[in-house]
């Protein structure tokens, strides 16, 4: 095609410009507006029906994402009460014919869904994959219902840069930015507003950023979605994990039969275990300080729409242990492992929906005989490490292991024998290391930093944050051994950062030393005024005293009632107690009823959060009280080192983490690489700043 070129005078440039400017500002007041320009269909218009019909849900939601080749399942159903007819499609081709079937193997699916909650139809068709990057719609529709159209992406992550053949993951559970710095504060101290004897390992590293929280289902996520979009890429619901929402199960069936098949049939995504052994023939090693049943554990693993099914989880360790690649699985929770017979109360349960789940089964044995080394102590811990095992089952206490608070000996009975959790890092990555020609994914978690601060119980938080920025010491010296080798293809990237924020932890200032100031005064908590006075003497992190005169202070903005005197807990009490259907503050804990008289006078401090008080409200909620601090929605902070590490710079969604880790495996990551949503507003006003 021929062009031409066409020339203005002066006065024709500027007035050209000037109707560039003004279409752009049309242009940003229409999109402003909602008014979509050509070529954009708003989500409310394109699964717009009658108005009297309620929709169909689709399952991946809207706007999924996925890698080339990884698998996932397709949902749709019917509004209740709707049984006719379900027709879905493809790209516009029908797959109506795909229901209960596997698009891998074109036979039936192996686990049947359970029949609906809502007598309507449904759809499942399991392990769909794409060999290439693109884009897709699914529709589906039925008589009696509204249309429901939905869009997914699906992403390359090979390429031809560096590649790393390790990625360490460390979730500081429910850590925030002032988790962080309270962890600083206390371990390292501030001497005339500077950080004179340095900072946090997890604070030394080459990359920050910010990760934004929501779940699928709510603004505030659990553990369990905040973990799974790190596993799988994708958005799942409260309490659920490496699974899309369906409606087989309820509630209600979580308290009567939490083991039951249909927590297990829901549609999965592949998680980054099961495809890096598919793919890579990668391992998988987990580490945590709480039940390795728990929700951020299993949520790389396992796929459930219930966390707490803990012996089908612990089950799953074991019987999916070749489509995982797991070889290192450490922390609590030994419970789920022994058979019921050894546990006084709790342990594995039994279901009705599923005889094969036994709870009899002795899984440490069968972990055993599978050529796993089993340590139940720091001394057999050490022992096993000595001797290089390649396999390693550590289980260290019934449930969640004693805090660092407790094992270091601030609290009433020191926990002995129980391993550091960088004690448990190196022992993993020591054996992960012998063991994986082509690499390993190892997920590392400082659990108790959530579980204490929903208790708030602010010194043993803080040692919990002290304890896991150990763990990411040890893990940044392997990386920076690997890294640095004369081997390109060993590389090792390390990420930090947490699954939500609990609590809303706050840093107010430095407890106020005046004796005239009787213990449990709210004049403690003094502001604007002074620094914190922690020693360490022997340099390991840990100050020698819990009480300093000039203790760091901290509040919660996320919290329930409490009494509070700033003096640490010897024992480790719930803040809050029910009575009358109402949560309350906990009289034995620094209020009036404290075994320790010295404890007796602390300040009531009222919280923010649901308490019950409105009975006829209260009467309607499904399951406990909230009788602890909460999760907040608040951004967190995330750290990296290693190959694809500038990838995590700015702000970014939760799911786009899993992406970023996928291409520094596979070498297609770009210096800074941003996977969240575009603003055409600011796109409009940068073009007509610019003109």
């Amino acid at each position: 095609m021929r062009t031409t070129n066409i020339r203005f005078s002066t006065r024709s440039k500027s007035i050209v410009r000037s109707g560039i400017v003004t279409l752009s500002i049309v242009a940003l007041v229409t999109n402003c507006s909602g008014v979509a320009s050509k070529g954009q269909v708003p989500e409310g218009t394109r699964n717009q029906g009658a108005a009297s019909l309620p929709a169909i849900r689709i399952m991946p939601p809207d706007g999924s994402a996925f890698l080339v080749e990884q698998r996932f399942d397709i949902r749709a159903e019917a509004p209740a009460g709707v049984r006719g007819p379900l027709h879905v499609s493809l790209d516009g081709r029908d797959i109506s014919d795909w229901n209960n079937r596997s698009h891998l193997t074109g036979g039936p699916i192996v686990l049947r869904p359970s029949p609906t909650i809502t007598n309507a139809s449904a759809f499942l068709s399991r392990d769909w994959s794409f060999p290439r990057a693109g884009h897709h719609t699914l529709r589906a529709t039925a008589e009696g219902a509204a249309p429901r159209e939905v869009s997914f992406e699906i992403h390359a992550w090979q390429g031809t840069g560096p590649k790393v053949r390790n990625v360490i993951l460390l979730i500081g559970d429910g850590m925030g930015v002032a988790h962080r710095t309270a962890g600083r504060v206390v371990s390292r101290g501030l001497t005339e507003g500077k950080y004179r004897n340095g900072m946090l390992e997890m604070d030394q590293m080459q990359a920050t950023g910010l990760v934004t929280t929501s779940s699928l289902t709510a603004m505030v996520t659990d553990s369990a979605p905040g973990a799974s979009c790190y596993a799988t890429g994708n958005k799942a619901a409260n309490h659920q994990e490496g699974v899309f929402p369906d409606n087989t199960d309820s509630e209600t069936l979580n308290r009567t039969d939490p083991e039951s098949d249909a927590f297990f049939d829901n549609p999965q995504v592949e998680n980054i275990s099961e495809y890096l052994r598919r793919a890579r023939g990668m391992n998988l090693g987990l580490v945590t300080t709480a039940d390795v049943t728990d929700a951020t554990p299993a949520a790389f693993a396992v796929h459930t729409s219930n966390r707490n099914a803990s012996t089908r989880i612990a089950d799953d360790y074991f019987d999916r242990r070749n489509q995982t690649g797991l070889t290192v699985l450490m922390g609590g929770g030994r419970q789920w492992f022994e058979p019921k017979r050894k546990q006084k109360a709790g342990g594995r349960r039994s279901t009705p929906t599923n005889g094969k789940v036994d709870p009899a089964r002795d899984l440490v044995k069968a972990f055993q005989s599978a050529g796993f080394a089993f340590a139940d102590s720091t001394k057999s811990l050490q022992a096993i490490s000595a001797s290089h095992r390649t396999r390693l089952l550590g289980l260290f206490a019934p449930s969640t292991m004693p805090t660092a608070f407790d094992k270091l000996g601030h609290g009433a009975e020191r926990a002995d024998n129980v391993p550091m959790l960088d004690d448990m890092a190196r022992a993993a990555i020591s054996s992960l290391s012998s063991s994986s020609p082509r690499g390993f994914f190892l997920m590392i978690e400082g659990a108790s930093i959530d579980k204490q601060a929903h208790m708030q119980d602010a010194d043993r938080a803080i040692w919990e944050t002290i304890e896991f920025d150990r763990a990411v010491g040890v893990a940044k010296r392997f990386a920076e051994h690997t890294n640095a080798d004369e081997n390109p293809n060993n590389d090792t990237l390390v990420v930090v950062t947490a699954d939500h924020e609990t609590s809303g932890f706050s840093l107010i200032g430095a407890r106020n030393p005046d004796p005239r100031i009787p213990r449990g005064s709210r004049d403690a908590a003094r502001a604007y005024r002074g620094f914190t006075d922690y020693k360490d003497g022997n340099g390991d992190g840990y100050p020698d005293e819990v009480d300093p005169p000039n203790k760091l202070i901290i509040g919660f903005g996320a919290g329930t009632d409490r009494y509070e005197d700033w003096i640490s807990n010897k024992r480790p009490l719930p803040p809050t107690i029910i009575k009358n259907g109402r949560v309350v503050a906990n009289p034995r804990r620094d209020g009036p009823e404290d075994a320790d008289p010295a404890s007796r006078n602390g300040t009531l401090l009222t919280g923010q959060v649901e308490n019950g008080e409105v009975a006829s409200v209260a009467s309607d909620r499904e399951g406990e009280p909230i009788i602890n601090a909460v999760h907040t929605s608040s951004d967190i902070p995330l750290t990296a080192s290693g190959p694809g590490a500038m990838q995590f710079v700015g702000v970014q969604d939760n799911t786009s983490v899993f992406f970023k880790m996928m291409r520094s495996l596979g070498g297609s990551y770009q210096r800074i690489y941003y996977d969240g949503p575009r603003s055409t507003t600011t796109r409009h006003r940068r073009r007509a700043k610019s003109l």
